[in-house]
């Protein structure tokens, strides 16, 4: 039995990809721990899903977006936002409210390859372009409302959808639909840069929301606000990023509506622009560059270096470049001020 647990022991570890040391006798052998792609953490690359998720206050609290490795804001109609949490490393049991689709998700994750993306629906003209789209359309539309999506009794229509993400793969498998697993990364991930300087977090908005984070020195994360008050998760935490993105883009009208007449916002994520970047107490200017839809957005510094990640969730929060974020800066002690004036 001993020898079998050593044998055991031994192929774990070799199957592993980061480098570790192990030291026998005279001998030091270096394994390499394999890390998520997306999250630099110890894990491994699964198929990609994205879950749309309502994030209007009767949404809140809202499950499961504290297991994503990616979470992007977006712009929706009446300049509100919608959730999108990407998974890759681990799926919760349930993750939702669950909501539509809109046309920017397509330019937004088609970085990621042919990935799943489960929401609830879509306008007719809409779900044409998702079904020829670098998409699989996984929407409760399809699937009938049924499983893998469930209604939660306890809320009412809109925000009572969830979803079942390991059901969702069984029943994607079933129909012989495979979602890519993470092959590249347009980040890195390292100790902190640096250049950056030291702040006590930001605010940022949309036209109908406001969104914040405040460096936290104990849990060493970014913690999410959403219209002054803690945003909390379900499972009754507060949601923290340990990499928190402010990525300027351009937001204009789309040729697409919902049905309350409402138009709805087109996201440009392709080109190039400025980022904000906060990890680690600090925040970094950035130049995001994405060329083209396949491409993987890269952050790097004014000199063309990447700025690296912290090992962790990450958030991305898609703003209009003329909505500049607010960054909260440490205050000068009044003796430190006089000082400098002398």
């Amino acid at each position: 039995m001993k020898k079998l647990f050593g044998f055991t022991l031994i192929l774990a570890l070799l199957t592993s990809c980061s480098t570790m040391s192990i030291t026998g006798g005279s001998k030091e052998e270096k394994i390499e721990v394999k890390k998520n792609l997306l999250n630099g953490l110890p894990g491994s690359d699964n198929e990609i899903i994205v879950v749309k998720i309502d994030d209007t206050n009767q949404a809140r609290p809202q499950t499961g977006i504290e297991d994503a490795d990616v979470v992007y804001i977006e712009q929706v109609e009446g300049g509100a936002t919608r959730i999108a949490a990407l998974y890759s490393s681990k799926y919760p049991e349930v993750v939702g409210p669950v909501r539509s689709a809109r046309i920017s998700d397509i330019d937004i994750f088609a970085q990621y390859g042919k990935i799943g993306l489960a929401y609830s629906g879509a306008q007719q003209k809409l779900t044409s372009v998702i079904n020829i789209s670098n998409l699989f359309n996984m929407s409760a539309e399809r699937f009938g409302y049924g499983e893998p999506y469930f209604r939660d009794d306890s809320r009412y229509a809109p925000v009572n959808l969830y979803l079942h993400p390991n059901i969702l793969l069984e029943k994607a498998h079933a129909k012989d639909n495979y979602f890519e697993k993470a092959t590249k990364s347009g980040w890195v991930f390292g100790p902190t840069a640096k250049n950056g300087r030291k702040v006590l977090g930001v605010d940022f908005s949309w036209p109908a929301v406001k969104y914040g984070a405040d460096w936290d020195k104990v849990s060493k994360k970014w913690l999410i606000r959403q219209n002054g008050d803690p945003k909390m998760a379900k499972s009754g935490s507060q949601l923290a990023a340990d990499n928190l993105i402010v990525q300027l883009v351009s937001i204009t009208d789309s040729a697409y509506g919902d049905k309350f007449g409402g138009v709805t916002p087109q996201v440009e994520t392709i080109g190039t622009g400025k980022a904000l970047i906060f990890r680690n107490g600090r925040v970094f200017d950035a130049i995001w560059s994405r060329p083209t839809a396949t491409d993987t957005t890269t952050w790097k510094d004014a000199t063309g270096a990447d700025i690296p990640f912290a090992p962790g969730q990450t958030w991305i929060a898609l703003v209009d470049k003329e909505r500049q974020p607010k960054v909260i800066e440490p205050e000068i002690p009044s003796d430190a001020a006089s000082t400098a004036t002398k």
